[in-house]
């Protein structure tokens, strides 16, 4: 069996070092568009954000009313109107 040495042509490394610059270029490129989508991305969630947080205050307070009247208030509510009803009759 022989062994064949197949040597590359010089032309062929001027090619290939083309193409990698090209690669590279677009590389970049590719890089520098997906960096601006996600800076642009950030911009508009830290525009967003103060809204948010509002939205997450005011819900917050409204569940700890909600919770504190259900823990502490509604017995004692159920009864007081129970009485106003029995008054009535």
């Amino acid at each position: 069996m022989e062994i064949e040495y197949i040597y590359p042509d010089p032309d062929d490394d001027k090619d290939l070092e083309k193409q990698i610059k090209q690669m590279q270029k677009e590389n970049s490129l590719g890089c520098l568009i997906v960096s601006l989508f996600l800076l642009g991305g950030l911009f508009i969630f830290l525009t967003l954000l103060p809204i948010i947080l509002v939205i997450l205050g005011y819900s917050i307070i409204v569940l700890a009313i909600y919770i504190g009247y259900k823990a502490w208030l509604e017995e004692p509510v159920l009864k007081l109107i129970d009485k106003i009803k029995m008054r009535r009759k």
